[in-house]
């Protein structure tokens, strides 16, 4: 797993770019990139294996379930993905740069991924989430995983408390623009790509969840009764985005983007960078914003 992670300085592939946030955290902290690679290498683990264990779960990417040979094999790997983060993590204790906060790595992590399951619990649970209710599932999920990445690296850079929870929160924000644009990608794919089939998760979606929250009774039933038909005809799903268009969810979405960047913004200059890497974090949060 190691050699699948970016060097400092390297452009990385795009699917692994998230890879970078222990290291650059740390450098901006004021360490160096490379102490955080342990920690790098464990976050990418558990990230590829809770896309795995989401997928099943979820029903989605059936394809790629289908070429790992099925529901059960991608679990048995995503277990195997689960121990060797485990094992990735204990080699910090040999590290003399991370020997004494090893523990409190460990630690963290095992809590997050806890977190992180009590999140996808409700997200599986529920048939259909309210609007608070959502935001719970994403920032146990998505924006736990991504503080714990960056809060992870500012560790190992420095022992200043106050930074580390600026930097932790930075990731925190960094993660719910990621749900947040997934979902405006989903939006952006039905108006454009001539999509004729209904997303089958669209119902766990931001943009859904928001026009629940606000639109009359009437047209609540309207859009359950297209949902459920599970037609492949566009004008099902073109009555589908005229309902969420009145809604507003789009600016809603566009609105929380904003405001989680702000936030994210907000909280990496609180934690006062030492180097270059804060430019390479405002790109990436910046990269999200206007992708």
């Amino acid at each position: 797993m190691r050699l699948l992670l970016p060097e400092e300085g390297i452009e990385p592939d795009r699917n692994l770019r998230w890879a970078l946030l222990p290291g650059l955290c740390c450098q901006a902290a004021g360490g160096e990139f490379q102490l955080a690679k342990e920690v790098s290498a464990a976050w990418l683990i558990l990230h590829l294996a809770g896309h795995l264990v989401d997928s099943v779960e979820d029903g989605d990417n059936v394809e790629e379930i289908n070429a790992l040979g099925g529901p059960g094999s991608a679990i048995n790997l995503a277990n195997g993905y689960f121990l060797s983060a485990a094992l990735m993590l204990n080699a910090l204790f040999e590290k003399a740069h991370s020997g004494t906060q090893a523990y409190y790595i460990n630690a963290d992590f095992y809590n997050t991924i806890l977190v992180m399951t009590s999140g996808q619990h409700q997200d599986i649970n529920f048939s259909q989430l309210s609007l608070k209710h959502w935001w719970r599932v994403a920032e146990a999920k998505t924006g736990s995983f991504f503080s714990l990445a960056c809060r992870s690296g500012a560790r190992l850079g420095t022992g200043d408390s106050e930074k580390i929870a600026a930097f932790s929160n930075y990731g925190f924000h960094l993660g719910l623009m990621l749900q947040i644009h997934d979902d405006i990608q989903e939006l952006q794919s039905l108006l454009t790509e001539g999509i004729t089939k209904v997303p089958k998760n669209i119902q766990h979606s931001l943009a859904f969840t928001y026009a629940l929250d606000v639109l009359q009774e009437t047209e609540i039933t309207r859009l359950n009764e297209l949902i459920k038909s599970n037609s492949d005809e566009p004008e099902v799903v073109k009555e589908i985005i005229e309902i969420l268009d009145r809604s507003g969810a789009g600016l809603y979405l566009l609105a929380e983007m904003e405001r989680h960047y702000n936030s994210g913004v907000g909280y990496l200059q609180e934690a006062d960078p030492l180097s270059p890497a804060d430019d390479q974090l405002l790109g990436l949060i910046g990269e999200l914003k206007v992708g």
